[in-house]
C-alpha cells in the first residue's frame, strides 16, 4: 500500500524488460516495439535487442498471461512487498520475530530497495528480481535438515535453479555463489545437487545470447558501455569531478574509490538529493552495523568472503549508478548483509533511532525522485 501510494501516477516508461517478455510470449528476443526513445538497446541485423539478461522477463511472463495490460512498474511493487515477506522469512531463521519484522522494515522502508521497487524502472526492477530469486535460493539452502536424501536433493536443485536465475538478472550475483559452495562444501552429494541446479544459467545464456548475435557469451554491454562513453554528459561523479580526463575502462581499478564513496559517503546536493547516489551514511546508517569486522561466527565469516568477488566486480564497474535515489548497486549484495545484520542486530535505542532515521530519509528521497522525474 506504501508502495503504491506514494507514486500513485507513475510514468511507466524504461519498461525494457516488459516489452522483452512479450516478445518471449510470442517465441522472439527481439523487442521491435521498443520506444525510440529508450536507451540500453542495440540494432543488429536491422533487430532491436536489448542488452540486460533475460531473467527478470522470466518472472514477468506469467504475470503478463494473468493480467495482459500489467505495467513493469506494477510488477515491480507487487515483486518488491514479496520479497520483504521472503527476507522477513530468511532472517527469522538467524533472530527473533521482533527483529526480523524490524529488519524487514527497514529493508523496504530504509534502503535503496524502497525506490528502486517504486520506480520499477528497468535497471531498477532487475535489482528487485535478483532480490526475489537469490532470497528463495538461500531460503531452499538453510531448509535441507531434512534426513530424506531426495527431497534434500530436490531442495537444492531448486536453489540452484533460484540462483542461476538471480544471476540471469544481475550478473554480478553469480560471484556471490561462493558462498553456496562453502557452505554446503563438506557433503559434495548436496554441493552437486546445487550445482547441477545453478548450471541452468550456462545453456540458458548461450541460448540467449545466440538468439539475438549469434555467437555465445556476447551480452552487447560493451556497445552500451561505448554509448554511454560517447554521450557528452556526466553520466558518473566521477564524469563530474574529473570531465577532462578519459574515460574509466569498462572494468577500471580506478572506479573503485568513486564506488566506495558513493556507497558509503556521498552526501546530498543541498536539500535535494544527488541523482549519482548518496552513501548508506545518509540513507541507511544502519547497514554500518554490517561493516564492522567483527567474525563472530563462522556463518559471518563465510559471507563475508563469499561477498568479495561480487563486490570486487560492482566497484570495478566504470559507472556507480544514474538518476537513482541512494547507491542501487548495494542491493546486488544487501541481502547477505541482512543476514550479518540479524545476527548482530539488538533493539536498542539506538539502533532503532537508526532505522527511524533511515525511514524517513528514504521517503524524503522517494519524494524528490518522484518530483524530479527520476
Amino acid at each position: 500500500m506504501i508502495y503504491k501510494n506514494i507514486y500513485p501516477n507513475p510514468r511507466n516508461w524504461y519498461d525494457h524488460y516488459l516489452h522483452l517478455s512479450k516478445s518471449i510470449i510470442q517465441g522472439r528476443v527481439d523487442v521491435p516495439n521498443l520506444p525510440l526513445f529508450y536507451h540500453d538497446k542495440l540494432e543488429f541485423n536491422g533487430k532491436t535487442y536489448i542488452p540486460f539478461p533475460p531473467g527478470a522477463s522470466l518472472i514477468l511472463i506469467p504475470l503478463i498471461l494473468i493480467k495482459e495490460g500489467i505495467t513493469q512498474q506494477q510488477a515491480s511493487i507487487l515483486i518488491g512487498s514479496i520479497d520483504i515477506t521472503l527476507i522477513y522469512l530468511l532472517l527469522i531463521k538467524f533472530t527473533n520475530k521482533k527483529n526480523s519484522i524490524l529488519l524487514s522494515i527497514f529493508l523496504g522502508l530504509g534502503t535503496s530497495f524502497f525506490w528502486s521497487a517504486v520506480v520499477g524502472t528497468t535497471w531498477f526492477f532487475a535489482h528487485i528480481v535478483a532480490i526475489f530469486y537469490l532470497t528463495l535460493s538461500l531460503l531452499l539452502l538453510f531448509k535441507t535438515n531434512t534426513k530424506s536424501f531426495k527431497k534434500t536433493w530436490i531442495i537444492l536443485f531448486l536453489s540452484g535453479i533460484f540462483f542461476a536465475l538471480a544471476g540471469l538478472t544481475r550478473y554480478p550475483i553469480l560471484a556471490s555463489g561462493l558462498f553456496f559452495v562453502i557452505y554446503l562444501w563438506k557433503d559434495k552429494s548436496k554441493l552437486i545437487a546445487f550445482l547441477f541446479g545453478a548450471s541452468f544459467f550456462v545453456p540458458l545464456q548461450i541460448y540467449y545470447d545466440f538468439l539475438r548475435f549469434g555467437v555465445f557469451f556476447e551480452s552487447g554491454y560493451t556497445k552500451i558501455y561505448e554509448w554511454y562513453t560517447n554521450l557528452g554528459y556526466a553520466y558518473s561523479i566521477e564524469r563530474i569531478l574529473f570531465p577532462t580526463l578519459s574515460h574509466l575502462n569498462y572494468f577500471d581499478l580506478r572506479a573503485i574509490p568513486y564506488h566506495i564513496y558513493t556507497f558509503l559517503f556521498m552526501p546530498p546536493e543541498g536539500f535535494r538529493p544527488s541523482p549519482f547516489g548518496m552513501g548508506i551514511l545518509f540513507t541507511s546508517p544502519l547497514l554500518f552495523l554490517t561493516l564492522i569486522p567483527k567474525f563472530k561466527t563462522k556463518l559471518e565469516r563465510n559471507i563475508y568472503f563469499s561477498i568479495i568477488p561480487t563486490v570486487f566486480l560492482i566497484f570495478l564497474h566504470y559507472a556507480q549508478g544514474w538518476v537513482q535515489f541512494g547507491y542501487r548497486f548495494v542491493l546486488d549484495f544487501i541481502v547477505f548483509l541482512m543476514i550479518i545484520l540479524a545476527l548482530r542486530f539488538k533493539p536498542t535505542k539506538f539502533n532503532l533511532l537508526l532505522i527511524l532515521i533511515s525511514i524517513i530519509v528514504n521517503f524524503w528521497g522517494v519524494i524528490w525522485a518522484i518530483n524530479l522525474g527520476w
